[in-house]
């Protein structure tokens, strides 16, 4: 498993993480076999070796391909947990969704939590039962029956742009779990897409260690822009 490194300095480094691979084991797992953890735990300097996800502030689903800043120490993990916590941390994402938007630029401000019907999934629900999740798009480019889209996340729910996206009618190509699985099959017939159309592109932030605003960007992989080309 090879995953190249976008930043390091002496308290953090920012991964760029390929799709299929889990950030940190899940719950109650012992083995970092297999996860993004697997590849870099040996620079992360940790105290508890029961911690099954040390250094982690964030994640992205497992096929949701681009950065991940992760921290080199607890010091460095409590200053970005703020960070997340004040939501200073700008992030952006590519996203192919179906359909044309009526609104090229929308913000979308409805809470997310469990979904009743199925605790595995995440839905629109009203604040008391969830919490606050706001997502702002811009439409890049159309292709006929899909939109790729810039959205930048304000708030980091669980599957929080997955849930907005289908949440108007205009779920993330490729995601069998809040989308449409015949358009998806369609799709992945025709242009070879095998996962979500999902990519972390942007991530600004406090580096702990240097105090500096860091932006950091990952090129979108060789297997989503191929899915473009062919559109």
């Amino acid at each position: 498993m090879v995953m190249k490194i976008l930043y390091e300095d002496d308290s953090c480094f920012v991964v760029d993480k390929s799709a299929g691979i889990l950030v940190h084991p899940a719950q109650g797992k012992k083995s970092f076999d297999g996860t993004l953890l697997e590849v870099f735990r040996a620079k992360i300097k940790w105290d508890d070796n029961n911690d099954f996800r040390p250094g982690i502030v964030h994640r992205l689903d497992m096929d949701t391909s681009g950065v991940v800043v992760i921290a080199k120490n607890r010091e460095a993990y409590k200053n970005l947990v703020e960070q997340f916590k004040f939501r200073t941390v700008k992030k952006s994402y590519l996203a192919l969704v179906r359909g044309i938007m009526l609104h090229k630029e929308a913000v979308i401000d409805s809470p997310i939590g469990r979904s009743l019907r199925n605790r595995k999934k995440m839905a629109l629900v009203t604040l008391s039962l969830g919490k606050n999740a706001v997502s702002e798009y811009k439409v890049i480019k159309e292709f006929g029956n899909v939109s790729l889209l810039r959205i930048r996340i304000r708030t980091g729910r669980t599957h929080q742009i997955r849930v907005h996206m289908a949440g108007i009618g205009h779920p993330v190509v490729g995601d069998d779990t809040y989308g449409d699985k015949k358009f998806n099959k369609v799709f992945e017939d025709k242009f070879g897409l095998e996962r979500q159309f999902l990519h972390a592109e942007m991530i600004k932030f406090k580096s702990p260690g240097t105090k500096k605003l860091k932006t950091v960007s990952s090129k979108l992989p060789d297997d989503l822009e191929a899915v473009l080309a062919k559109l």
